[in-house]
């Protein structure tokens, strides 16, 4: 799997800038850090595929968005509308579809899905730094709440660094849930609309039974304006 990995890495970075130099295609943005969602939303018409992350802005400030792999916002499908660029808005399913290696953030796989939904606050963001608080909550057969944080620094126009901190109250079972995650987002300015991620995930694990596990996390982030 590692070796895979780092031979699309190689060929993407060494195939896709004349690739894009003989096309007009117009990057968007991503609208996730790792598991965190953003606050801003992207302009209409703007679609972002990844691992993390299927998402596709409509007009009047609405984002459809789907999770396959693991969920960002805790939610694997749903819709997002921003009130502005550093307030938006979540709801839809809260649950997991699958998850890699061992996966963890959220709701778990073999739980039930749920009525999820966050408020995404953008407390801070410059050309090289922005944090993100997203409190959030789901409801079913177990009802939770807790917050999300995530904070990206970008030293370089080729990468920046991505750290989250998680939170979740089950309310249900009484248990407090934590996790943490951080790595790196590479974007070369050659190939805009093309990122890759690369980070260590520890495991979201209740703390009356603190025992977390590392799991490595990836992601290929394609993001273009359509229109």
């Amino acid at each position: 799997m590692g070796r895979f990995l780092k031979t699309v890495l190689l060929f993407s970075i060494a195939v896709l800038p004349s690739f894009a130099a003989q096309t007009t295609l117009r990057a968007a943005k991503p609208t996730h850090y790792f598991y965190v969602p953003t606050a801003y939303l992207n302009n209409e018409f703007g679609l972002v595929v990844s691992l993390h992350e299927i998402s596709f802005a409509l007009p009047a400030k609405l984002q459809l968005h789907m999770s396959l792999l693991d969920n960002v916002g805790r939610l694997n499908f749903g819709a997002r509308y921003g009130f502005a660029d550093n307030l938006s808005i979540g709801a839809g399913m809260a649950w997991t579809f699958a998850q890699f290696p061992r996966g963890g953030h959220g709701i778990k796989h073999w739980a039930d899905p749920r009525l999820g939904a966050f408020l995404a606050w953008g407390i801070s963001k410059t050309s090289t730094f922005e944090t993100c608080l997203v409190p959030q909550l789901q409801i079913g057969d177990h009802f939770s709440l807790g917050a999300d944080f995530a904070l990206k620094a970008t030293p370089s126009s080729f990468w920046s660094f991505i750290w989250e901190f998680g939170t979740s109250l089950d309310l249900h079972d009484g248990e407090l849930w934590i996790n943490t995650d951080g790595g790196i987002r590479i974007h070369p300015p050659t190939i805009p609309f093309l990122s890759f991620d690369v980070g260590i995930d520890l495991v979201e694990e209740n703390l009356s039974d603190y025992n977390p596990h590392v799991a490595p996390y990836f992601d290929v982030i394609f993001a273009i304006r359509t229109r």
